[in-house]
């Protein structure tokens, strides 16, 4: 009985002051996913698009916890003077959590934040893959109309998380992610 006191006074002890669940919103939705990665030893270039859905849970108007899941999308590239449709397609997932301004009432929103992201790229002439996962520093904008909402993001990604998987060490990468996304509030 002790152990149950302790925990419960822990845990009033360390809540947010003034939260509760009865104020927490959530979000559902879907749009487009753009990536574009370079490498500048080799000049290669690749853009690729896909679909992407997203939900995101608000405990508070300034704080969301955002995931994403894209599908498999293919893509162009450039390396030199050569070009065409890459050879690879590319999925993942990515947690955020986002601050930012009021997020929950109608209205204009932007936010910014810090998540991770975990991406297969899969050969299509081959069965080979490749793993990139790492950290990443999303920036958005976005309008609140009541029932739902339109939103902006970009996303700067680690480039040390593509060296060694998908490029070769010593490589110069960037990269960097477009999502257009309408959400429903729930």
């Amino acid at each position: 009985m002790k152990k149950i006191v302790f925990f419960g006074a822990l845990v009033t002890g360390i809540s947010v002051p003034g939260f509760s669940y009865a104020d927490t919103h959530s979000q559902v939705g879907a749009g487009y996913h753009g990536s574009n990665i370079t490498e500048s030893s080799t000049n290669y270039d690749v853009d690729f698009s896909s679909p992407v859905f997203s939900a995101r849970v608000l405990p508070s108007i300034h704080f969301a916890i955002e995931t994403n899941y894209y599908m498999a999308g293919g893509g162009k590239y450039t390396l030199g003077s050569d070009s065409g449709s890459s050879s690879f397609d590319t999925s993942g997932l990515e947690l955020n959590l986002l601050f930012g301004t009021n997020m929950v009432d109608q209205g204009a929103y932007a936010y910014a934040g810090v998540g991770y992201f975990s991406e297969t790229w899969k050969s299509n002439s081959s069965s080979n893959k490749y793993n990139a996962s790492g950290l990443q520093a999303p920036v958005g904008v976005g309008y609140n109309f009541g029932n739902f909402s339109v939103d902006l993001q970009y996303v700067y990604r680690n480039p040390d998380a593509y060296v060694g998987q998908v490029f070769s060490n010593g490589s110069d990468v960037d990269a960097s992610v477009y999502q257009l996304r309408f959400f429903s509030n729930l």
